[in-house]
C-alpha cells in the first residue's frame, strides 16, 4: 500500500511494499513520478540504506524529471495543447457542437474534438481527457493486435490473452502464463517503437528472460532493437496526455 509522499533533500517520492517485490527498487512512471517499492518484510533499516546508497542516481532521475516538466509542458486540456500520435505531434483543436457526446477525429497534423457547448468549463476537461484517452486505447488495441499477429506469423508462439492497460513504469509484460500486457500510451509513439514493443514482449513467450538468446530472437524481425530501446527510454516524456 502506498504511503505518504517523503522526500530525500527535498526530492519527493513514494515509497510502498509489496508482495510481490523481491528486492528494492526505485521506480520512474511514465509522468515522471519516483516510487520506492520495498518487499513487504524489508526492515526500516534496509530501506535507509538503500536510499543512502542510490542516492546519487535518485538525485539524476529527479533532475531529469525537472527538465522534462520543461520540455512537456502541463496539460490544460483545451484547444492548442499539443499530443502525439504514432509519433507526430498534433494539435488539440475543440470545437463546440450541439451533440451530447463529444466526437473526436484525427485530421492531419490536429486532433478535432466536438463538445457540446453548454458543458462546464470543470465537466469540459474531464470530457476532453475521457475522450482522448478512450480514443487513444481504442487505436492502441486495433493497432497492437494487428502487429502481434503479423510478427507472429513469423515466430508462431502461443500467447493467450492480450490487454492494453495504463501501467505506471511498463510499456509492456508478458506472464509466465502467456498474458501479454501493454501501455496503450505506445499509440502515441512512431510505429517503430510499437513494433519494438510488441516484438519485445512476444519473444518473453519462449525466452523469460534477457539473455543473449533472448535477444537473438528480437534481432531476428528487428536488427536495430537497441535505437527502438534507446528511443524510448529518450522519448518516454512525449507519451503522455
Amino acid at each position: 500500500m502506498e504511503s505518504a509522499i517523503k522526500n530525500i533533500n527535498n526530492i519527493p517520492f513514494s515509497f510502498r511494499r509489496s508482495r510481490r517485490a523481491r528486492n528494492l527498487r526505485m521506480l520512474m512512471d511514465t509522468k515522471g513520478k519516483l516510487t520506492l517499492v520495498a518487499p513487504w518484510y524489508a526492515s526500516e533499516k534496509s530501506v535507509k540504506v538503500f536510499i543512502d546508497r542510490h542516492h546519487g542516481w535518485i538525485e539524476k532521475q529527479w533532475l531529469k524529471i525537472e527538465k522534462l516538466k520543461k520540455l512537456r509542458p502541463e496539460f490544460r486540456y483545451r484547444t492548442g495543447d499539443t499530443f502525439y500520435y504514432f509519433g507526430e505531434p498534433v494539435t488539440l483543436d475543440v470545437r463546440p457542437s450541439d451533440l451530447k457526446r463529444p466526437t473526436i477525429k484525427i485530421r492531419e497534423n490536429r486532433m478535432i474534438i466536438t463538445l457540446n457547448r453548454r458543458i462546464s468549463k470543470t465537466s469540459g476537461v474531464e470530457a476532453i481527457k475521457k475522450t482522448i484517452e478512450n480514443f487513444y486505447r481504442k487505436k492502441a488495441e486495433e493497432v497492437i493486435r494487428d502487429r502481434l499477429e503479423h510478427f507472429n506469423e513469423y515466430y508462431g508462439y502461443h500467447y493467450n490473452r492480450v490487454t492494453m492497460r495504463d501501467q505506471k513504469s511498463r510499456w509492456g509484460s508478458c506472464s509466465r502464463l502467456g498474458n501479454l500486457n501493454f501501455n496503450w500510451r505506445l499509440i502515441m509513439a512512431p510505429i517503430e517503437i510499437i513494433d519494438y514493443v510488441v516484438i519485445h514482449e512476444l519473444c518473453h513467450i519462449k525466452e523469460m528472460n534477457h539473455s543473449p538468446r533472448y535477444w537473438a530472437l528480437v534481432a531476428q524481425t528487428l536488427p536495430e532493437h537497441k535505437k527502438a530501446r534507446k528511443w524510448l527510454k529518450e522519448n518516454h516524456y512525449l507519451l503522455t496526455y
